[in-house]
């Protein structure tokens, strides 16, 4: 009689009304006395943490009860102790890496193989993935970060073959989370709508903010660069964009000072245009006259520099672009 003392007093405390069949007493029990032992474990386990008071043995406990009842104690406790600065650095040497959509899927995959469960292979990196990843690195032995190091990425992808999606087979994932996945800025946003509009795909007030006028326009892009219209962009195409826009980026090997230099003037696609017409005048051939500089541009403007005397950096200043409208009539 004594043995059941304990469990019918938890069967009344739970409003549980006797008689119970005798099967059915057994699994409440077993699964009351397994809640009663989890919460037991959760508790010692963050006490445990407490008293190293480490960023370790706060980030073990996280990663053995993600879910735990002192979780958001030990987050706190991890600010303190100054995690959160190594996280941040953590995050950016991963970001560094340049991680496909589609090798983040492939980790995603790789992770729930091995029993670490992401809830979900999108590609999209959030709470479950970071928390599977931070519990592989544990068990591995290795710092408990959430973020990927390039080393632990090659273990996880497990030397398969895995290609960015192009613009017509996007591996099963969503075009809204292919965008997500490139995490633009605000003022990535605003530049690719300028862009857009420069290009003469009319983008709306260029605020950052892509509503049905941004999405319209990516559509008509798309559709003239023969491409699949999502309305939603990749990273090649913010490439390209960027390329047919005449951005200033420059590539390998050119004058970064002087391509920001020129980036500065803002030169709209009208702008861009009437200096390439301009130059053609002068008998620098540009090759195109629509607004983008390109290869055939940029050697016009080198050649024209040369002759003036200028450095030859195939970018503009300010100053040269007033003295070509001068030698062109004004």
């Amino acid at each position: 009689m004594r043995t059941f003392t304990l469990p019918l007093a938890l069967i009344a405390g739970l409003g549980l009304t006797p008689p119970v069949a005798a099967q059915d007493l057994g699994d409440v029990i077993g699964g009351i006395a397994q809640t009663l032992i989890q919460q037991e474990l959760d508790k010692n386990a963050y006490i445990a943490a407490q008293q190293a008071n480490t960023v370790a043995a706060y980030r073990d406990y996280l990663a053995k009860f993600p879910k735990g009842a002192y979780r958001v104690n030990a987050e706190r406790a991890l600010e303190r102790l100054g995690a959160s600065a190594e996280a941040s650095s953590a995050q950016q040497a991963e970001a560094r890496l340049g991680i496909t959509v589609a090798q983040r899927v492939a980790v995603q995959r790789e992770l729930t193989r091995l029993g670490y469960r992401t809830y979900g292979t999108d590609g999209v990196w959030g709470r479950n993935t970071r928390t599977a990843i931070a519990t592989w690195q544990r068990d591995r032995g290795d710092k408990v970060t959430g973020y990927v190091t390039e080393a632990q990425l090659r273990v996880l992808l497990r030397g398969a073959v895995v290609t960015p999606p192009d613009e017509d087979d996007d591996g099963g994932v969503s075009p809204a989370a292919v965008e997500a996945a490139l995490k633009l800025t605000r003022a990535q946003r605003v530049e690719i709508q300028r862009q857009l509009s420069d290009l003469g795909f009319d983008a709306g007030v260029a605020d950052g903010l892509w509503g049905s006028k941004t999405r319209g326009a990516i559509k008509a892009w798309q559709r003239a660069n023969r491409q699949t219209q999502t309305g939603y962009v990749t990273a090649a195409q913010v490439k390209l964009i960027r390329q047919q826009a005449g951005s200033s980026t420059p590539a390998p090997g050119t004058d970064n000072e002087a391509a920001l230099e020129e980036s500065l003037l803002e030169l709209t696609r009208t702008e861009r245009i009437d200096l390439q017409r301009r130059l053609t005048r002068l008998g620098y051939e540009t090759l195109r006259t629509d607004g983008t500089f390109g290869p055939g541009t940029r050697r016009a403007i080198a050649e024209w520099q040369s002759d003036e005397g200028e450095p030859a950096t195939g970018y503009l200043t300010a100053d040269q672009v007033r003295l070509i409208r001068v030698e062109t009539g004004g």
